[in-house]
């Protein structure tokens, strides 16, 4: 029996597609399709160009896949799925198609040609992407490092200079570190570290960006006004009362806040928000203080 109705948009019968379809391309290029993949390293990039392609060729609704930790999709994942596995170098990423209808024996021969292309490219991608994420994100507490800081400064000064956004900086020191650290050994100061790396994600909001510059040193470039950043630093501050970890050897912090304006730049931003941070220090310690 025909199918009829409507099918992705397709108002015909089953027999009526396949033919359609086929009569609008001819055989899949390899080299032409293996050309289109290598042309990105970004995996969702690389993902979406397979899946326009497949789509050429099959009456491909969507796409899913899984490779450890990352999800990549593409189209509607919505009708008919036809689940496989490809090897991605060592690992085993688990690849769904979505089709309105079962493909034909043509179609599942072409999809067999084409898959077969994807792995070395999307693997490419996904190892670049994990490089380029080690080379911006600080090993041991996952923050941005300082190299991504300063990409991150300038990205956010440009848009507040060019949208009149509110941008503040907010700087953070740890109070007393150094002598839990020679007390203590490397060991007990890394996770001290680590634990005020959580303390600055669970004070700061989505839309800002934490970062740790190096040591005992920390930044926030927050999205608002100075009021946004008293706001995050407060939080720190009750956060660090009830963390038993840190206040046991009496941990403290130190923040200094400064508000861009549009006569600054980057340099100065920091730099007199970093003074900030002494004259914070110089008052006792523990608290914040604002740029002048």
């Amino acid at each position: 029996m025909a199918y009829i109705g409507n099918i992705g948009g397709y108002s015909g019968s089953l027999e009526q597609w396949h033919d359609d379809a086929h009569h609008i391309t001819h055989q899949p290029d390899p080299l032409q399709l293996l050309q289109k993949l290598h042309a990105s390293l970004d995996p969702r990039t690389v993902f979406a160009c397979y899946g326009k392609q497949l789509q050429l060729y099959l009456p491909l609704s969507g796409m899913y896949c899984q490779c450890d930790e990352l999800e990549l999709r593409w189209g509607r994942l919505k009708g008919v799925k036809l689940a496989h596995d490809v090897q991605l170098g060592d690992t085993t990423a688990s690849l769904e198609y979505y089709l309105p209808m079962p493909l034909s024996l043509g179609e599942t021969l072409h999809l067999q040609q084409m898959e077969a292309l994807l792995p070395q490219p999307l693997f490419n991608a996904v190892r670049y992407q994990k490089m380029a994420a080690q080379a911006m994100f600080d090993a041991l507490t996952n923050l941005g490092n300082r190299h991504f800081f300063g990409q991150a400064f300038r990205t956010v000064l440009a848009r507040a200079q060019r949208c009149n956004d509110q941008v503040s900086l907010l700087l953070l020191d740890l109070d007393n570190f150094k002598q839990l650290n020679d007390l203590m050994g490397h060991h007990y100061g890394d996770k001290a570290l680590v634990r005020f790396s959580e303390i600055i994600r669970r004070s700061t909001r989505r839309c800002d960006q934490p970062f740790r510059l190096g040591g005992d040193e920390f930044a926030v470039l927050v999205e608002g006004d100075t009021s946004a950043a008293v706001s995050i630093a407060n939080r720190v501050l009750q956060f660090l009362q009830t963390d038993a970890l840190l206040s046991q050897h009496n941990v403290g912090c130190s923040m200094g806040i400064g508000g861009w304006l549009p006569h600054l730049n980057q340099d100065q931003l920091f730099n007199n928000t970093d003074a900030a941070l002494y004259r914070a220090k110089a008052a006792g310690r523990n608290g914040y203080a604002l740029a002048e």
